[in-house]
């Protein structure tokens, strides 16, 4: 009862119009304050709003625009805008405005940076020769690069393609090296410094190689195998027979000499080109897909060859021979003259070949020539 008096008698002194029964007991709590208080209080707040008006500038960041966080101009990189300072604006006495380095930075972060993070699993590298089967539509180099190595490396590892890399047969097994370079079986009475000035390369790249298994004192034995990291063989031109020409058997000698402008053999896909390795052209086409003479000239080989199957020999009267392979089907013979553009024969998948297809050679002087310098 003393109390509710209490707070009646304190609201009508602050309330001209209001009474004890009319008390307000929320009254604002800043009424009860003594005036010395309420007076000190302002002065304070000004001097904060004249400091905050004349003593300090807002800092301004060196932020990107949002055209260049949307990406309508060129930004910068995100490096740099995480190394890239800040700048405060300040005022001295004489009012001369300058930069200074600020101390607050400014950092970009990417989605990357704030998603957990996801350890990779572990590969171990394969250090040893690992065991391939050619299967259906395989190539020398197709092999290769699907290992991630050079067309000569496997070359270098398998002296069943050294004399015919371009002749693959379905099931045969091939040795993939670990990695770029050659494959070598010591033989009686060789040298680790012999081998490895053979294949070009320091003695400490074949016995450092992990896939060797080597330790000191560094020796080799008859019949063990070594991998060469970066390992070449001498390029020795493979060899080519020639065909001598005949007279032709037809009445007419139209079309007996090329005209040195060829025309694509066969509608297909290429799906081996000209390279060390493979001194032709393979075009994959379905079986029975026609096969025409590139150029003019007569015929001076149509027979069926080892690795080659059933194959046909123009010569051009030019110096220029070419060869066609693997073939279905041929339709003509030795002697007679062709027509460039003529039906020689049908697509096929005779001798060592993986698929229906044709290989396509340029000869000159036993010399295997790029096809695609004479094709349009």
């Amino acid at each position: 009862m003393q109390g509710s008096r209490a707070l009646a008698r304190v609201t009508k002194d602050y309330s001209t119009n209001a009474s004890p029964s009319r008390s307000v007991p929320w009254s604002l709590p800043w009424r009860d304050l003594p005036i010395l208080s309420r007076y000190a209080g302002h002065l304070i707040l000004g001097l904060m709003l004249i400091a905050l008006a004349y003593g300090v500038r807002p800092v301004r960041l060196n932020a990107p625009s949002i055209s260049t966080l949307l990406g309508r101009e060129s930004a910068a990189p995100v490096s740099e805008l995480a190394t890239a300072p800040t700048y405060a604006y300040a005022q001295p006495a004489n009012s001369a405005r300058y930069l200074e380095p600020g101390t607050i930075p400014f950092t970009i972060r990417t989605w990357g940076e704030t998603l957990p993070m996801l350890e990779e699993p572990r590969r171990m590298a394969r250090t040893s020769v690992t065991v391939y089967t050619v299967q259906p539509g395989d190539t020398t180099l197709g092999i290769a690069q699907r290992f991630g190595l050079r067309g000569t490396s496997l070359l270098y590892a398998n002296d069943s393609l050294a004399d015919q890399p371009d002749l693959l047969r379905i099931g045969q097994e091939l040795n993939i090296l670990p990695v770029d370079g050659a494959l070598h079986t010591v033989a009686a009475g060789e040298s680790l410094s012999a081998i490895a000035t053979r294949y070009k390369v320091d003695v400490e790249a074949i016995t450092m190689y992990p896939g060797n298994n080597m330790s000191e004192p560094y020796s080799v034995t008859a019949g063990q195998q070594l991998i060469i990291p970066g390992g070449v063989r001498p390029f020795v031109p493979r060899a080519v027979t020639t065909y001598q020409a005949s007279t032709p058997r037809t009445t007419t000698t139209a079309g007996a000499t090329g005209t040195g402008q060829m025309v694509w053999p066969m509608s297909g896909q290429i799906t081996q080109r000209y390279w060390a390795g493979h001194r032709a052209i393979d075009i994959a086409a379905p079986r029975g897909t026609p096969i025409l003479a590139a150029d003019g000239g007569t015929v001076v080989a149509a027979h069926f060859a080892r690795g080659y199957g059933r194959m046909v020999v123009i010569d051009h009267g030019n110096g220029l021979q070419t060869l066609y392979a693997h073939l279905d089907a041929y339709y003509v013979q030795v002697g007679q003259s062709v027509a460039r553009g003529a039906m020689i024969g049908r697509c096929g998948s005779t001798g060592n070949s993986t698929g229906p297809h044709l290989h396509f050679e340029v000869r000159r002087g036993g010399s295997l020539l790029n096809p695609l310098g004479f094709l349009p």
